[in-house]
């Protein structure tokens, strides 16, 4: 589901990302909904396969307090797709500094 009413199709998708590329952007995804669009949860994951199967560098939110009927218990993840171990490895160290806080002194 996309609030703002806009839903490209796959040919769109596939020019947007051509144009990321073209442009060397990161891209941060935002999945809070999925399966809601179109009641097909597959389907509607197509944008994310597509920008993984290019190359992007992607990080992916994703919201399931909605989808698997566990509202209002924050549950979701952050992923990182990294070009390799090494890049990972730098990702997730900085990931560790950041949540580390959050672990240990919860809002």
């Amino acid at each position: 589901h996309n609030p703002t009413g806009v839903d490209p199709t796959p040919e769109q998708w596939r020019a947007i990302s051509q144009k990321i590329l073209e442009k060397g952007h990161h891209v941060l995804m935002d999945c809070a909904y999925q399966g809601f669009a179109s009641g097909d949860a597959e389907k509607d994951a197509f944008a994310i396969r597509l920008f993984v199967e290019e190359g992007h560098s992607l990080l992916l939110a994703q919201s399931f307090a909605k989808n698997f009927g566990l509202y209002g218990e924050r549950v979701g993840t952050l992923s990182v797709l990294c070009k390799d171990k090494d890049e990972a490895a730098r990702v997730l160290s900085q990931l560790k500094l950041i949540i580390r806080p959050m672990y240990s002194s919860p809002p």
